[in-house]
C-alpha cells in the first residue's frame, strides 16, 4: 500500500537550542542513531493513542490529520509499514505543535531544521520508551496558561458552527433610537450571551441595552459609551469565520514563544492592557497597563530585564523634546520650574537663555531630560530591560487613566499601575531592598539603580484572543490592526495543497551531535 499523508512544510530558521525535555525523562543521549542504525517499534496502544491525538488536531487551531489517522487504523497495514508512518505522523504532527505553521518573522510557511529535528525525535524516543505519547506531545504545546481555554472555545466553534446576522452600516446608536438597526444589535448581543432573548419588538434604544452595549465594549477592550459607535459596531460585525481564523492565529502566535519562559518571568499583552508576572508556574501578580498610541505603537519582542531605576531621570525622545522645546521658548522658566536639563549634541550643559531662538527654526539639536520628581513622566521607577526598541516598563504621573477600558496612550512604553509593588515582587530575593527600603528611596529624589540578582525574562505580546476567568475566551480589538496579515498568511498555510511525506528523517549522528537539548 502506499503510505500516504497529510503534510505542510516548515519554512528553515535557525534555532540551534532547545530546552523541551520531558520532566521525567530519562537525560538523552548525546546523538540519536540514524535510520541504518535503529528504527522504532510501536505498540498497537501506542499506535491507537497516537490515532486519537491526530483525529484531534483541529482542536489545537491545525489542519486535518484524519487522513493520516483513518490511514493508521487499516488492519492490513504491515507492522512495519504501521510504525514507519506512526513515526511520520508523529513528528510532523509533533512539528506543527511545537514550532507552528509559519515563521513568526516572514509570515511564510517554514521547515523544521535538523536541531529541530533532533529536539521532536528526542520527545518520540521518550514516549515511546516510557509508553507516553500523549505526554510526550502535550510536552510541546505552548506552555502559556490560556492555550487550553483557547483550545476548549476551537473545539467548541468546530462543534457549534455559530451563525448569526450583523448589523447594517449607519450611523452610531444611542438611548431613544429605534429601528431595524436597533432590533439587529438586541439580536447580536443576545447571540453573545449579552442580552435575554425575549423584548418588545420596535422598542426603542434603551437603559437595558445600553448596559448590554457597555458590557460587549468593555469585553472587547473599547472605551464603555453604551453608544454602538464605528468601532463597536465592526468588532460586533465580526462573522464567526473570522473569529475562528481570529482564534487559529492566536493559537499559531503562541507557539512562536519560548518554551523557557523564565522561572520567574512577566508577560505583558498589549492588546488587553494587561501584564502578569508568573513565579514557578503560578501566577503572583496582575497589572493593568497603558500602551502606546497607534503612530507610536508598542513592539512585540522578549528581553531579559536587568535592573530597575528608582527615582529615574527622564530622557526625552527627539519628537517630545521638540514640542517641549517650544514650549520652553515661550516660557524659559519652565526649565527651572520642570526640572529639565538642556545639553548639546556633545553633552555640554546649555543655559536656556544662551540660545539664540532666532537661529532655531524648527530643527532640534540639542538633548533635554528632566530630573526626578512630582511632574517627571517616567513618575517613581522604571524597569529596565535592554532592547533595539528602546521601550520599557515605568510608572507614571497619569495614574488616573488606568481607570479607562481602552489605553493606548503612551509613547510606545508601557506604564504600570502600582509599580512599586512590582518592584517589591521583582526584588523579594534581594534581602536589602524589602518594600521598607524601596519606598524610603522613593521617598527622596535621588536616582537609585537597582541590578537584579535574577535576571527576569518580559515577554511582550499582542493577542486579540484571551482566556477569560470563566474558563471562557473574549476576542479583543485589534488595537494595532496587526491580525489581518497574520490571519491571511496563517489561513493560507493552514488551506495549502498537502505534500507527500517522508521529510522527517532521522537526524544523523554528525546532524545531531552538537545539540544540548
Amino acid at each position: 500500500m502506499i503510505l500516504s499523508m497529510v503534510l505542510v512544510g516548515f519554512l528553515t530558521t535557525a534555532q540551534a537550542d532547545d530546552s523541551d525535555t520531558l520532566a521525567d525523562a530519562e537525560p538523552a543521549p548525546s546523538y540519536i542513531p540514524s535510520l541504518s542504525q535503529t528504527s522504532l517499534e510501536w505498540s498497537d496502544e501506542a499506535i491507537n493513542e497516537l490515532i486519537a491525538i491526530l483525529y484531534d488536531s483541529q482542536s489545537h487551531g491545525l489542519p486535518s490529520m484524519d487522513e493520516v489517522a483513518f490511514e493508521l487504523s487499516d488492519v492490513s497495514l504491515p507492522s512495519d509499514a504501521k510504525s514507519e508512518l506512526a513515526t511520520q505522523a508523529y513528528l510532523h504532527f509533533a512539528g506543527w505543535l511545537r514550532y507552528g505553521l509559519l515563521d513568526s518573522q516572514t509570515l511564510q510557511p517554514r521547515f523544521i531544521n535538523p536541531e529541530e529535528v533532533t529536539v521532536l525525535w528526542r520527545h518520540l524516543q521518550q514516549g515511546i520508551a516510557s509508553d507516553t505519547i500523549r505526554l510526550s506531545l502535550e510536552a510541546l504545546a505552548p506552555p502559556v496558561r490560556d492555550y487550553a481555554s483557547l483550545r476548549v472555545e476551537m473545539m467548541r466553534l468546530l462543534a457549534y458552527q455559530p451563525i448569526w446576522s450583523g448589523i447594517d452600516a449607519g450611523p452610531a446608536l444611542g438611548i431613544g433610537d429605534v429601528g431595524e438597526r436597533v432590533e439587529q444589535l438586541r439580536t447580536r448581543l443576545a447571540a453573545e450571551g449579552l442580552y435575554a432573548s425575549e423584548w418588545i419588538e420596535s422598542s426603542p434604544y434603551d437603559l437595558r441595552l445600553e448596559t448590554a452595549v457597555r458590557r460587549f465594549q468593555g469585553r472587547v477592550k473599547l472605551d464603555p459609551s453604551g453608544r454602538m459607535d464605528a468601532d463597536t459596531l465592526a468588532q460586533l460585525n465580526l462573522s464567526p469565520q473570522h473569529r475562528m481564523n481570529q482564534l487559529r492565529t492566536n493559537m499559531e502566535q503562541r507557539r512562536w514563544r519560548s518554551h523557557d519562559l523564565g522561572r520567574r518571568h512577566i508577560w505583558v499583552n498589549l492588546a488587553n492592557f494587561s501584564l502578569e508576572a508568573w513565579e514557578d508556574g503560578v501566577l503572583a501578580r496582575e497589572h493593568q497597563v497603558m500602551v502606546g498610541r497607534d503612530y507610536s505603537s508598542t513592539p512585540e519582542f522578549s528581553e531579559e530585564m536587568r535592573y530597575l531605576v528608582l527615582n529615574p531621570w527622564w530622557g526625552l525622545p527627539g519628537g517630545l523634546a521638540s514640542a517641549q522645546f517650544q514650549a520652553i521658548r515661550r516660557n524659559p522658566g519652565l526649565v527651572r520650574q520642570e526640572g529639565f536639563s538642556i545639553t548639546d549634541a556633545q553633552g555640554n550643559p546649555v543655559s536656556v537663555y544662551d540660545i539664540d531662538w532666532s537661529q532655531w527654526s524648527g530643527y532640534w539639536p540639542y538633548r533635554m531630560s528632566q530630573a526626578p520628581g512630582p511632574t517627571n513622566p517616567m513618575g517613581e521607577v522604571k524597569f529596565i530591560f535592554p532592547n533595539s526598541h528602546n521601550v520599557y516598563l515605568h510608572d507614571t504621573t497619569h495614574r488616573d487613566e488606568f481607570g479607562r477600558t481602552r489605553r493606548d496612550m503612551s509613547a510606545g512604553c508601557v506604564r504600570v499601575q502600582d509599580p512599586l509593588s512590582l518592584a517589591e515582587w521583582i526584588l523579594q530575593d534581594q534581602s536589602e531592598w524589602d518594600r521598607g527600603r524601596i519606598d524610603e528611596v522613593v521617598a527622596g529624589n535621588s536616582p537609585t539603580v537597582i541590578w537584579l540578582d535574577e535576571r527576569i525574562p518580559v515577554h511582550i505580546a499582542y493577542w486579540t484572543v484571551v482566556g477569560a476567568e470563566d474558563g471562557g475566551v473574549h476576542y479583543l480589538n485589534d488595537l494595532y490592526e496587526r491580525d489581518a496579515p497574520l490571519i491571511e498568511a496563517f489561513t493560507r498555510a493552514f488551506e495549502a495543497p498537502q505534500n507527500l511525506g517522508g521529510q522527517y528523517q532521522r537526524p544523523s549522528i554528525a546532524m545531531s551531535a552538537s545539540s544540548q537539548d
